[in-house]
């Protein structure tokens, strides 16, 4: 049998007076389909006085109640962000958990994408009964697609006993469920259209009032030194010819200082539209900022797959050379092999620091866009900075003249944040410490400051850091300087510290950059005690 056949049967009744209640019901159902059809047309036609899609809903699931025997109905949208599904609407809404459970099954065995494949209704096996006597139930499911383009998932629940659906029935839910996918595609399609309008609208008015303020103000400026000419040359005339002008010349400046006056009235006027035009512009540059979190967030997220996959098969290439290539050492070709594997040694490591560069992107832009995922916790500093040494162990067995000290006293109180985020910032100070310092120690510090927050430095014996770098030290994509002894030291992505202070900056504390007393530098941080600490 069939997976539609074993859905649906449509029981035949001889007695013309069944068939006859039979086309009665088919034309009651057709004229109702036509009805709901003509009312989801009214939304596509009205499309901008819609805020969002939850009157195209209402609507839908309201006519569907009033079409069949359902007792629950809801619907599924399509995560434009990530291409999840989430329920967007349910009735009645005391049945979402019970709804919500069939689905995640659905979704286990398998009904809910053959669902999405079929493009109709499918009608989900009879549950066994309930705990406590409640009535048997079964649930369908019904994709909301376009010719295109999958928009959400239709998911309702009728008694088991519910008399047998028609093709008629099932023709008619599919025709109300793609003509609310074709008006939940045009208003999908209608934002977006009205935000590139608006955009453009807003920098169309502002080039076009930039350029007449120029022109304007450079009018106005010809104009004025004309004038002042004149008059200066009259002046010095009368000057020389009469000193009897001179009342006069008094008040021609009186008369000057007047319109200098009303200039000057003129300019503040001109002064305050720009600083309205600055606030404006300022809006639309924070628009832009989140704008370009989520570019940079979609484009790393694509492009992690592809490295990914470079580094995976660099590797392997460079593993089945060696093992079935490469020829002896007296070998002619034992040169070009040994190049070969230099390369594909580049390839790796130029592969990492891009992976890295991008996870530092998401992080930054998770962080920014307030996605990241935070835990507020009780964390010990000596597991914290034992971890984080841990981590940098590598850089670590590369500077044998490079001592690691822990200053931590017994006492040392609890502190309160994430503790992941926290040793992410360890790590990136005590690297960067071990990174510039080729001989001498690096130091970890812990206390309490006057302010009852805990106080942890990191500091270095390495060349130091510029006055003129200390205040650009935490900005994106800033590097150090790497002039001298430096210069063979491999680049960083330029993001560590901004991530750094924006974590910090999240947990209530203050991350900053002094110098050493004896050459080098000292990186602080502040975190909240836990609670009860203090």
């Amino acid at each position: 049998m069939s997976a539609h056949d074993s859905l649906f049967t449509e029981q035949g009744d001889p007695t013309p007076a069944s068939r006859l209640n039979h086309l009665e019901e088919t034309t009651r159902l057709a004229l109702a389909a036509l009805d709901q059809a003509a009312a989801l047309s009214d939304f596509s036609l009205s499309l901008a006085r819609l805020e969002g899609p939850d009157p195209l809903l209402d609507l839908c699931l309201e006519r569907l109640a009033g079409l069949l025997p359902f007792t629950t109905l809801g619907v599924m949208l399509v995560d434009e962000a990530d291409s999840s599904f989430f329920m967007a609407r349910c009735s009645p809404p005391s049945a979402l958990p019970g709804l919500q459970a069939f689905v995640d099954q659905s979704i286990e065995d398998g009904l809910f994408a053959f669902a999405l494949r079929e493009k109709r209704a499918v009608l989900a096996p009879v549950a066994p009964p309930a705990a406590g006597g409640l009535p048997r139930s079964r649930h369908l499911l019904h994709v909301v697609t376009t010719a295109s383009r999958t928009r959400g998932m239709f998911v309702a629940e009728m008694d088991a006993d519910a008399p047998n659906l028609s093709e008629v029935t099932l023709s008619i839910l599919s025709i109300i469920l793609n003509n609310t996918a074709q008006a939940l595609e045009s208003l999908f399609l209608h934002q977006r259209i009205q935000a590139m309008n608006s955009s453009l609208k807003s920098e169309v008015a502002c080039l076009t009032s930039s350029a007449s303020e120029l022109k304007a103000d450079r009018d106005s400026q010809v104009r004025l030194i004309s004038e002042k000419s004149s008059e200066l040359h009259e002046a010095m005339g009368r000057l020389e010819e009469e000193v009897k002008e001179r009342k006069k010349a008094e008040a021609l400046l009186a008369a000057l200082n007047q319109r200098l006056e009303a200039k000057v009235e003129l300019r503040t006027s001109a002064l305050f539209r720009k600083i309205a035009e600055m606030e404006a512009a300022n809006k639309q540059l924070k628009q832009l900022e989140r704008l370009k979190s989520s570019f940079l967030s979609s484009v790393s997220h694509e492009l992690r797959t592809p490295l990914t996959s470079i580094l995976g098969f660099a590797k392997l290439i460079a593993k089945d050379f060696e093992r079935f290539f490469q020829p002896g050492s007296g070998s002619p070709l034992a040169s070009k092999a040994e190049r070969l594997l230099r390369n594909l040694d580049i390839v790796e490591k130029e592969s990492e620091r891009l992976t890295r560069l991008i996870n530092d992107v998401l992080d930054l832009t998770r962080i920014e866009s307030g996605k990241m995922p935070w835990r507020n916790e009780p964390l010990s500093v000596f597991d914290v900075v034992a971890d984080a040494l841990m981590a940098v162990g590598g850089r670590r067995e590369n500077r044998p003249n490079v001592d690691v000290r822990l200053e931590l006293p017994a006492s040392l109180p609890t502190a309160q944040g994430d503790r992941d985020r926290v040793l992410q910032v360890l790590i990136n100070l005590l690297d960067n410490a071990l990174k510039f310092t080729m001989e001498g120690s690096v130091t970890v510090r812990a206390s309490v400051d006057p302010d009852a927050m805990m106080l942890i430095c990191v500091e270095d014996t390495g060349p130091g850091i510029s006055p003129e770098e200390t205040e650009k030290i935490f900005d994106k994509f800033h590097q150090h300087d790497r002039r001298d002894t430096l210069k063979d030291k491999p680049e960083g992505t330029g993001l560590g510290l901004a991530i750094c202070k924006h974590i910090i900056d999240h947990h209530g504390g203050r991350i900053w950059m002094e110098h050493a007393p004896r050459g080098g530098s000292v990186f602080c941080l502040t975190l909240p005690l836990a609670t009860g600490e203090e």
